[in-house]
């Protein structure tokens, strides 16, 4: 019996899918050494496992009102230097929720050196305040964000939680105002006085 196109196909479909499933299960894990740690953890485990985090920012997701805010979301950055990947990972309600890579990581400088064009190459929280320090000033509001993503016949809109952080360098250079939405950098820009 000669074999079909289908049966010919079959190993290779196999395989496309073992990948892909690996992949995905991947995504879903952050290495610590020789441990595992996958979605669902708890922030003691995370930090047992992998020490504590470089960076930690907190956030209000859900308010009420009369009562205030009900529910918040952490976020917590690893860099492991330049040859690896910056973490991300996100806990809602005390379990991890997302784990993200944002690009390279970098040394830490012993004191922060700050620039307008040292703030436009910078793409979220922890690489603000590693590289420039604590803003000056401070704004925030819910909005809607700037990304919107689109279904095939209305669109999602959820407010996000967005920052305005000022930076105010010497009196030759305007302030500068960088833009977060959700931690991740969306905007720099001047601020003439």
């Amino acid at each position: 019996m000669k074999p079909t196109g289908a049966t010919r196909s079959f190993p290779l479909l196999l395989l496309t899918l073992l990948l892909v499933s690996f992949s995905e299960a991947n995504h879903a894990a952050l290495r610590c050494g020789t441990s595992l740690v996958s979605e669902d953890a708890w922030p003691y485990e995370v930090e047992k496992l992998c020490g504590k985090p470089d960076y930690v920012a907190i956030y209000p997701t859900a308010a009420v009102p009369g009562l205030g805010v009900v529910q918040t979301e952490e976020h917590w950055y690893y860099n492991p230097g330049p040859q690896r990947f910056i973490r991300k990972l996100t806990f809602r309600n005390g379990k991890l929720t997302r784990i993200d890579n944002l690009g390279y990581g970098f040394h830490t400088p012993s004191k922060a050196r700050c620039s307008p064009s040292t703030l436009r190459h910078t793409t979220n929280e922890y690489e603000l305040v590693a590289r420039c320090g604590e803003p000056a000033s401070k704004r925030v509001e819910w909005a809607l964000p700037t990304q919107r993503k689109r279904t095939e016949t209305w669109q999602v809109l959820q407010p996000v939680y967005v920052q305005h952080w000022l930076y105010d360098f010497s009196s030759n250079q305007f302030p500068q105002v960088v833009t977060l939405e959700n931690g991740l950098v969306v905007d720099v820009e001047s601020r003439p006085e």
